[in-house]
């Protein structure tokens, strides 16, 4: 699939540690990857606004701008398709694959082009995933997935979250058929 772009960011406020800001990033992108394969977040400082500012806004996921003091960084890591493995094997781990489904068709924009969704940070810290009901405190990791059409998107979707009877997943199709 041509023209995907993912990316994974978080806030790191004043009070919290980059490195582990980071590790929680890292740790979505990089779950089930060979240690040599890992990729590593950049750290944006927020004393770049331009840069900062660039985080997705998507029904208040992102920091307040009047919170925007209280931010240092922003750790990011943005690439193609393959950067989802990792949450693709999360989803399946944490056994959620209708809340992971549910997630992704709320953060869906209106033109059906964009995904944004919020993941919890500290979960993300313990190699975890979780969808948080509400916003959090110190923010959480945001997803962004970016298509050129609605069609591209309802397959990635598909892929990640494949229609399941009783919780088991009905098919499971292989990224290299998207």
């Amino acid at each position: 699939m041509q023209n995907v772009t993912v990316t994974f960011f978080a806030p790191v406020y004043i009070t919290e540690s980059p490195e582990k800001v980071g590790a929680a990033v890292s740790h979505l992108v990089n779950y089930g990857r060979p240690k040599s394969e890992e990729i590593r977040p950049e750290m944006i400082s927020c004393a770049d606004k331009e840069a900062a500012g660039n985080m997705p806004e998507r029904d208040g996921m992102n920091p307040p701008i009047s919170d925007a003091e209280n931010i240092k960084e922003v750790a990011v890591i943005s690439g193609d398709l393959n950067l989802l493995t990792g949450i693709h094997y999360l989803i399946r781990k944490e056994e959620i694959i209708d809340t992971a489904n549910t997630a992704l068709k709320e953060g869906t924009d209106a033109g059906g082009c964009q995904i944004c969704v919020a993941l919890n940070k500290q979960a993300a810290l313990m190699k975890r995933l979780s969808f948080p009901a509400d916003s959090e405190t110190l923010g959480s990791v945001y997803l962004k997935i970016e298509t050129e059409n609605e069609e591209d998107l309802l397959k990635i979707i598909d892929w990640l979250t494949p229609p399941t009877k009783d919780g088991i997943p009905l098919y499971e199709l292989k990224k290299n058929e998207l």
